[in-house]
């Protein structure tokens, strides 16, 4: 994988979605994005890559993806800065990046 930082918000869903399981169901922020960090294989410059300021892309990124997952019912914020699975997350394997944004646009919509 090359140095920087490439992938989107919604090519995080999945790893994301794996990361909590591996993480018990839950997990901090930072103990995600180490997770995420560790899945996705990323070398320190792409986990260190800034998208503005002081914030990384991956930080960024995630928050965003994390937002989707939300929005779509399989991640829940259970307390400031920690983040769990929702019954529907527990039971999801894997998410349809596509499905994920359309659903979260429709709702946006509503």
């Amino acid at each position: 994988m090359d140095k920087n930082f490439t992938y989107k918000y919604d090519d995080l869903f999945n790893p994301l979605l794996r990361a909590i399981k591996n993480l018990g169901g839950s997990g901090a922020v930072s103990e995600i994005e180490e997770e995420v960090a560790k899945i996705l294989n990323l070398s320190e410059d792409a986990i260190n890559e800034i998208h503005r300021e002081s914030t990384t892309k991956l930080t960024y990124r995630l928050a965003w993806a994390r937002n989707y997952l939300k929005r779509y019912g399989i991640l829940e914020n259970s307390s400031r800065g920690v983040w769990a699975l929702t019954e529907k997350g527990q039971k999801t394997e894997e998410v349809d990046q596509v499905k994920v944004k359309k659903a979260v646009v429709k709702k946006d919509r509503e």
